[in-house]
């Protein structure tokens, strides 16, 4: 019976073949719902337009006054009367916060990514645990409830608490999506895959613009995002788990199940062995899941794990900065913010177009260096001169918008399987801390005109250096364990063959009337770790090769220290 790895079967059976793409229409449709509420507050908070009225005994002079969008002392108690011009309802208009108040709409976006935050960093890992699919229709579930309930809030405290909620359910799904659509597809289609999500993402920030014009209250508008994700509570009808995380899990029929549905539905599945089984990477009796501890049980993996911190922190940072300082593109708020999140879509095809041409760690730089450049120019260009400073503000959002979506396809290709979404969601966790302090980064143009933009070009060009140091992974198999990882460092990223055959150790593809298999442990001059095939009868006496049997072929954490450091 032949033994085959994950990367294995979807060589055979197809890596983006029909099934694939169902899985992608999907995953791409569930990324504009997303879309929907990481701006809801754009436009449910939109600051109104009003008319403080003030009598004569509230004023000095003792005349009546009508101030248009301001309050007597900052201070929205302080106006007799209150009229509101704005068309639009929202809630900053229904519970008076403007003046003084303002600072409560921006508290619930804050909030809402505090959520974000709070929930890839206290749930990131329960994907592998309790499994992808499981944990994605739980947490669409989540956010479904706590936003959609938000719509009838009593109270601006309620809503806060609500959106909190919101924003930890959401995080899981944005998270667990990513993660479930890169398993379910070949290595040369990954890239292809999660940069579309990425611009799924900036058709739904267009979508949701326009929908926002057109609907009059905050309340129907936030009703209206959460019940159009009831449609997605049917995705299990049409995703299957995950099979990379079954086989690590050492659930090796389930994973073999899934596969050959996939297959089946790709019309491939004749092309499989009649006789196989899926490799695992755990054994079958395991139950504990490894943590995040295992990104510490090297130096070199350790040093990976935070230059990918720092990268999304970066990326962040300086998107969610430029977008901010992008909103004066247009007069119109929603033409501004549909235009900022389409000028993303050039940023992904360009990425797509190269990134499994160049490799993932210079695609990353690369986008990355251009944003940062782009970025500290504006600081030499002279205030009256708006349009070249707007078009550099465009370029550095177009650069850091294709480094995010290649950002998230090179980090889950390092990350293990056995904690991958943990990692993604460790990683998804500074991302958001630099969400929350972009506003903060934009305060020093109140300090130095443009000085902002020159923080975020330095922070950027400075997490493009370090992102160097990064292994490159195209065609390269997801790995599965530690070793995998210290692998990559050693493999060349010029790697033209997709599969795993010659990544890690190779396999004997004899007969299936072989009843035994045998890998070699060779140590060759430069004392790198190469595990390579090699009959039975080629066994030596010597230390090196030794024999290992096909039970041994499951990779072990423990064999990190015979790598390189």
């Amino acid at each position: 019976m032949r033994n085959l790895t994950v990367d294995d079967v979807l060589n055979i059976t197809g890596q983006f073949g029909w099934s694939q793409k169902i899985y992608f229409v999907c995953f791409s449709s569930l990324q504009i719902f997303v879309a929907f509420h990481m701006l809801l507050s754009v436009f449910t908070g939109l600051e109104p337009s009003f008319v403080c009225h003030v009598v004569g005994n509230d004023i000095k002079g003792g005349h009546n006054e009508t101030l248009v969008n301001h309050c007597v002392d900052n201070s929205p108690s302080k106006c007799t009367r209150v009229e509101y011009t704005s068309q639009y309802k929202s809630f900053a208009t229904e519970w008076h916060l403007i003046c003084s108040e303002k600072y409560k709409v921006a508290l619930v976006q804050s909030l809402w990514m505090g959520g974000v935050m709070s929930g890839a960093l206290l749930l990131g890992g329960m994907a592998d645990r309790l499994g992808r699919l499981r944990t994605l229709m739980g947490a669409l579930l989540g956010t479904i409830a706590f936003e959609g309930f938000s719509a009838f809030s009593p109270s601006y405290l309620i809503m806060l608490v609500l959106r909190f909620f919101g924003g930890m359910s959401c995080a899981i799904v944005i998270l667990v999506s990513f993660v479930l659509s890169q398993e379910l597809v070949g290595s040369e289609w990954r890239s292809f895959c999660g940069i579309c999500l990425g611009m799924s993402f900036a058709v739904g920030i267009a979508v949701f613009s326009a929908l926002a014009a057109v609907v009059s209250t905050w309340r129907i508008l936030t009703f209206v995002c959460s019940v159009s994700g009831i449609v997605f509570l049917l995705l299990p009808c049409y995703l299957p788990e995950s099979p990379r995380w079954l086989a690590s899990e050492g659930r090796a029929e389930e994973a073999k199940e899934v596969l050959e549905g996939i297959a089946k539905l790709n019309g491939t599945l004749k092309n499989l062995p009649s006789h196989w089984e899926v490799s695992v990477t755990a054994g079958k009796g395991k139950k504990k899941t490894p943590g995040l501890s295992m990104l510490l049980s090297h130096s070199y993996v350790t040093l990976l794990t935070l230059i990918l911190i720092f990268s999304w922190f970066v990326n962040s940072a300086t998107y969610y900065g430029l977008t901010m300082a992008a909103s004066d593109l247009g007069g119109d708020v929603y033409m501004s913010t549909a235009l900022n999140g389409l000028v993303e879509v050039p940023a992904g095809i360009i990425a797509i177009s190269i990134i499994d041409k160049l490799g993932r760690r210079v695609t990353l730089c690369g986008f990355m260096l251009v944003g940062g450049m782009a970025c500290l120019s504006i600081q030499f260009i002279p205030q009256r001169f708006v349009m070249v400073s707007t078009g550099l503000a465009l370029c550095g959002k177009l650069g850091i918008s294709a480094s995010f979506s290649a950002c998230y396809i090179h980090s889950g290709e390092i990350f293990p399987t056995a904690i991958r979404n943990s990692g993604m969601g460790l990683v998804s966790v500074a991302a958001r801390v630099g969400g929350m302090l972009a506003p903060f980064i934009l305060m020093l143009g109140d300090v130095i005109p443009n000085l902002q933009f020159s923080a975020l070009g330095l922070l950027t060009l400075m997490a493009a250096f370090l992102n160097m140091k990064l292994p490159e992974t195209q065609g390269h198999p997801m790995p599965d364990t530690v070793a995998d990882i210290l692998a990559l460092r050693t493999s060349s990223p010029k790697m033209k063959d997709k599969s795993s055959q010659n990544y890690k150790y190779n396999k004997l593809e004899d007969d299936e009337n072989q009843s035994e298999e045998t890998v070699v442990f060779v140590k060759d001059e430069t004392e790198e770790r190469d595990l390579k095939t090699a009959p039975s009868a080629s066994s030596s006496s010597s230390s090196y090769p030794q024999r290992v049997t096909r039970e041994d072929q499951v990779p072990l954490i423990e064999a990190e220290d015979h790598c390189p450091s």
